[in-house]
């Protein structure tokens, strides 16, 4: 058992498709976490990129992870450097219409244990993805239909706990729409700076029917979730809570049950729109300074974060390598700024022993390429040391 603060947390890890083996893709893990708070056990499914020793990474959590956490993985993975690395932590179901509800309603002995399943997820789960994963100080919520009306209770009730909301079809009809209305009411005066939100409507109405419409369509149980989701958006828009970054889409094409995978694309790639770091801009412009622009862009990512965060490895070194050519000296700033950014990366190594053989400097790539092997032995990198090895000094 491992104390975090008060708490007590257990935990078994195994693979995500059980039995790890050489021929097997593997995912992620399953953790098995008990909670003193829920009083029982929840498996938590989580991925962790394969990156350097010193790299931290912002994490998505999503709910109803057993059906949603593939999918996140997948999108996360695809996208890597148009949006961040990011560890994926899916948080799977015991009985989820108690932990997904914030109130309870008349008639229901189950619902209304929201508040609970939060303060779970703020004192035991988040301190033990922390502390065992390498997580960074950023962190993402994601939810669909009673998922979403939790997310969007936390957005609204315990703001500070996420960096970015993303709000899928949300079931804020729950308790004769309680939530939606404490929204209307407090968006004007919560303080929601440095906060990011995307919320996703799926199309739940008839045929032939329109969003105006469908308001006074009070009848129909499948227009429910839109007749909640559309106040929503409309209180955002009239109230435009300051500092607050959002942005909403309609799905004319997807229902409740399926909007979610569509959905979950464009939220992260609208919350890390300003992520991307286009190498392509500087074909053909010569007066660009790549490094200048690198610096600019990672000081822009770093104030969306709200901590320092260095430029990826993998973008710096394919920068140094297309600055080769024509400004060499350039290039070596960059391979050596990768070896120092990160240490443990035996690719850096492997990279700044490249300029250096292919400068002529026989001493230097010979002490980089050892680096690279006393970090990780390779066959590519052994091949390279010999063969500067067997190099005539010029």
């Amino acid at each position: 058992m491992k104390f975090l603060a008060t708490i007590i947390l257990s935990f078994v890890t195994v693979s995500l498709f059980a039995q790890k083996a050489d021929n097997r893709i593997v995912i992620g893990s399953i953790d098995t976490v008990y909670s003193t708070i829920l009083k029982e056990k929840r498996a938590v499914y989580i991925h962790v990129p394969n990156g350097g020793k010193n790299e931290r990474y912002p994490v998505l959590y999503i709910l109803d992870g057993e059906d949603h956490f593939y999918s996140a993985v997948a999108i996360v993975k695809q996208f890597a450097g148009v949006i961040p690395d990011m560890i994926v932590v899916g948080i799977t179901n015991t009985v989820r219409e108690r932990d997904l509800t914030p109130t309870p309603v008349k008639g229901n002995n189950i619902a209304g244990g929201g508040e609970a399943f939060l303060k779970f997820i703020e004192k035991e789960l988040i301190p033990y993805v922390d502390s065992k994963y390498p997580a960074a100080p950023y962190r993402v919520f994601s939810g669909h239909s009673l998922g979403g009306l939790t997310v969007v209770n936390t957005l609204i009730n315990h703001t500070a706990m996420f960096n970015a909301y993303i709000v899928i079809d949300p079931s804020l009809w729950w308790d004769n729409k309680k939530l939606l209305k404490q929204a209307q009411k407090e968006l004007p005066s919560l303080n929601l700076s440095k906060r990011s939100l995307f919320i996703a409507i799926a199309n739940n109405m008839p045929p032939g029917v329109d969003t105006n419409s469908v308001m006074r369509d009070t009848l129909n149980p499948n227009t429910q979730v839109t007749r909640s989701v559309l106040p929503f958006v409309k209180a955002l828009k009239e109230t435009n809570p300051k500092d607050l970054r959002w942005n909403y889409k309609f799905y004319p094409n997807e229902q409740h049950g399926t909007v979610e995978l569509n959905a979950e694309y464009d939220a992260l790639r609208y919350l890390f729109s300003y992520y991307w770091f286009r190498t392509s801009r500087f074909e053909g412009h010569p007066e660009i300074d790549p490094d200048s622009a690198l610096t600019a862009h990672y000081r822009n990512i770093s104030e969306h974060f709200g901590y320092k965060v260095l430029p990826s490895e993998s973008i710096v070194n394919s920068l140094a390598y297309s600055c080769w050519g024509q400004k060499p000296k350039l290039a070596l700033k960059l391979f050596l700024q990768n070896t120092t950014n990160y240490p443990g990366s035996a690719n850096a190594f492997d990279s700044l022993g490249d300029f250096y053989a292919g400068t002529n400097e026989k001493q230097k790539a010979i002490n980089a390429y050892t680096k690279s092997l006393s970090l990780q032995e390779t066959a590519d990198t052994r091949r390279k040391l010999e063969e500067v090895r067997g190099k005539k000094q010029p």
